[in-house]
């Protein structure tokens, strides 16, 4: 039988998948076999040794990053072994001061670019936290348990849903499938922290459960530098260094979730519940003048809760994400003790054993919430997506003291209802993407206002509407440099602590307008690779904040009071700078200005009739707000030092804020204003790892100089501390 000939052309089809290792292409594999064609072994001598691949790709924070909203995002993966809070890892980004009133589980007031309180909007995982109660918040949140921080300045994704004046925190918990992590810290002041958080979700099935727990206890016994006064003369004996005698704290949070992912009826079902209570004492009232001995607060709260999502439904490119919750909080504030304190913890009775350290008292208040956030989106194609998301909370509030039970202001029903109603549009392209966004605001809320010409209260309505708008855009001129641009002009409706009060450190303001800002935020961002493995980034943002009626915490002794300001206008620049070396060293820097002015030319008449009076505040700063401060961190990871699988990790922060005044600088003469003087502190953490991550300790001196260190109303926070951590970490 003669032979075919074959080809030069498809023996090389025959040859070269050999000499790279891959399938031939079915024509040459069957020319193979049919003519059962014999290559000899062929060697191949050149090849290279590499010493290593390197992928190079973005991480979730550096992508969100990346958005057309003015974000910044903290990457808490490397914080699991200190034994940090939120609220700690929040106030070291740009932008952002966490300003306590002591020690651990002391209230606190997070500002952001010269926004504070409820100004700023927190949520979890994009649910609102307005309603998770005191124990829940996130100066009580471990590091463990969360995967990154969001921090929005201006405007808000649409399915966020909320009535931010000027921005968002979003806390996103840890979202591995099969987890186990268990941590347990104690430290200076007889503080001890511990978290179980862990996650089991079955392939197969797709049914999953979640938890996420903390517990917290301190003494808060540390020293501070007060006034003493002799009780029963009266005289002041000048300043002392004391230790705090009355603080104790204690808390308590439970989030478990339990349901389906990855299932055809749903990305997922979640069901859950959160428990939440906190114990805390009173050592001091708003300023460190006020001391106290015997005072206590405490908070419960139970919070069922229904998530839902679904991609896809019915029609491709339609999604549906449901979230509800039912939240019953129960605050309780007891001072029947009839005594007068001094800081040496000496006391004397008072004159009436009717009375209390204050006014004699065991208010009990509940508050009662439903929420939902429902939110509809339609993907036309890769490239747009229209969304509509509406949001709705209904709070009502019972009051009583068995101390007062015939109190008529008590029994007076009081209640909020808010409707927000959201439609935005996106546009993503590779070098730009766009939203733009409208939104209507309506809150109607009943309570009572005390009537000045006779004895007695009037029932009260307050109903109010508001739209709101705009927009943000983001380029990229250069695959490495980012321009952003983002306007707003948005409302933040009242709340029900600012309009009711809490009858002891917060007076009640039940004619509180909503207030309204536009904003914006212009910045830029530049990454830079050099010499291999350098990499340095830089971020510099503008801002302008043009706000109206603009809720203002004001002193007012001995509480405070949220009070309308009429104009506000605030100017300001960040700048942020990271630098890392061979996943070896990294460092980063921020530094934040603001001018917070006020910007009302007059002020209303105070007598009925009367005519607008000069505001002699008029572009003077807004008082006990820092407007100059910034971070600095450098680290150093390295892994198998002394024992494979290891790593050693070194970290050490410097945390700056210029004085500022606590009071309104414009009054008075320089010499008699209080200042918040200025504040530099250092911080070390030292941790060690084993077994790739498995087995983890860790040890953290904060305030390394024992600076005294003043904050909020210029109540003094703790001195050197030290902390020593242990955690377990398991993943399947």
């Amino acid at each position: 039988m003669k032979r075919k000939k074959k080809s030069m052309f498809k023996w090389y089809l025959s040859v070269i998948p050999i000499l790279i290792n891959i399938p031939l292409i079915s024509e040459a594999q069957n020319t193979v076999s049919e003519e059962h064609t014999s290559i000899p072994d062929i060697k191949n001598n050149n090849y290279v040794e590499l010493d290593e691949v390197v992928i190079v790709g973005k991480s979730e924070a550096r992508r969100q990053q990346e958005q057309a909203f003015a974000i910044s995002v903290a990457d808490l993966s490397k914080n699991y072994n200190t034994s940090v809070d939120i609220g700690t890892i929040t106030n070291r980004m740009a932008g952002v001061k966490l300003r306590v009133n002591g020690g651990v589980g002391s209230d606190y007031n997070f500002t952001l670019n010269g926004f504070s309180g409820r100004q700023v909007k927190f949520f979890m995982d994009g649910l609102a936290m307005d309603n998770f109660g005191d124990a829940f918040s996130i100066n009580n949140l471990p590091a463990n348990m969360v995967e990154r921080v969001e921090v929005y300045k201006g405007v808000l994704p649409i399915g966020l849903g909320a009535d931010a004046l000027g921005g968002a925190v979003n806390v996103i918990t840890r979202k591995t499938a099969n987890y186990l992590d268990v941590s347990y810290s104690f430290g200076s002041f007889n503080t001890h922290k511990a978290s179980i958080n862990g996650a089991y979700t079955n392939g197969k099935t797709g049914l999953t459960t979640r938890l996420t727990s903390f517990l917290n206890y301190s003494d808060n016994n540390y020293k501070v530098y007060v006034p003493i006064i002799d009780l029963e003369s009266g005289q002041k004996l000048g300043n002392q260094w004391v230790k705090r005698f009355h603080d104790g704290y204690k808390s308590l949070g439970v989030r478990l979730e339990t349901g389906f992912v990855n299932r055809p009826f749903a990305d997922y079902l979640l069901a859950g519940i959160i428990v939440a209570g906190n114990d805390k004492d009173i050592q001091n009232g708003v300023v460190m003048d006020l001391v106290y001995g015997a005072r206590t607060t405490d908070s419960r709260s139970v919070i069922p809760m229904l998530r839902y999502k679904k991609s896809d439904l019915f029609i491709e490119g339609l999604g549906l994400s449901f979230y509800g919750s039912y939240s019953d909080v129960d605050n309780n504030s007891t001072d029947t003790v009839p005594r007068r304190y001094n800081w040496l913890g000496e006391w004397v009775p008072n004159a009436s054993t009717s009375s209390g350290e204050r006014s004699r008292s065991q208010l009990h208040i509940n508050n009662r919430e439903w929420r939902t956030n429902t939110s509809l989106n339609y993907t036309f194609n890769q490239y747009h997506t229209l969304s509509l998301n509406h949001v709705y909370s209904g709070l009502t509030r019972k009051v009583s003291d068995v101390e007062d039970p015939a109190n008529e202001y008590n029994k007076v029903p009081q209640s909020i209802d808010k409707h927000i109603l959201g439609l935005g549009w996106m546009a993503k392209y590779t070098r730009w993407n766009a939203t733009l966004f409208g939104k209507l605001y309506e809150m109607k809320g009943k309570t009572y206002i005390t009537n000045t010409h006779a004895s007695g209260f009037e029932n009260v309505t307050n109903h109010y509407t508001e739209y709101g708008y705009g927009g943000a855009f983001t380029y990229f001129l250069f695959p490495k440099l980012q321009a952003k641009v983002s306007y707003e002009h948005t409302y933040r409706l009242p709340e029900a602590f600012e309009m009711f009060g809490d009858n002891q450190e917060n007076s009640r303001n039940a004619e509180l307008k909503p207030e309204s800002s536009d904003n914006i935020n212009l910045g830029v961002m530049y990454e830079v690779n050099f010499l291999k493995r350098n990499t340095l980034q830089f971020e510099l943002g503008l801002l302008y904040r043009n706000s109206k009626d603009f809720i203002h915490r004001e002193l007012k002794q001995p509480s405070m009071m949220y009070i309308n300001l009429g104009k506000v206008l605030t100017k300001g620049v960040e700048f942020n700078t990271q630098y890392t070396w061979n996943s070896l060293i990294h460092a980063s820097m921020n530094v934040t200005y603001q001018h917070i002015t006020d910007n009302r030319k007059t002020t209303p008449s105070q007598t009925i009739g009367g005519t607008e009076n000069e505001n002699f505040n008029y572009k003077e700063k807004l008082p006990n707000i820092p407007y100059l401060f910034g971070n600095g961190n450098i680290g150093l990871n390295k892994k198998d030092l002394f024992i494979k699988d290891s790593e050693l990790t070194i970290e050490y922060f410097l945390n700056y804020v210029k004085e500022y005044y606590l009071s309104w600088p414009g009054l008075g003469s320089k010499d008699s204003k209080d200042q918040i003087p200025q504040q530099l502190s250092h911080d070390l953490a030292i941790g060690y790892s084993l077994c790739n991550g498995r087995y983890n300790f860790a040890l953290s001196c904060d305030n390394m100089t024992n600076e005294t260190l003043y904050d909020n109303f210029k109540l003094q926070k703790p001195g050197r501390s030290f902390t020593v951590k242990f955690r377990y970490y398991l993943s399947k």
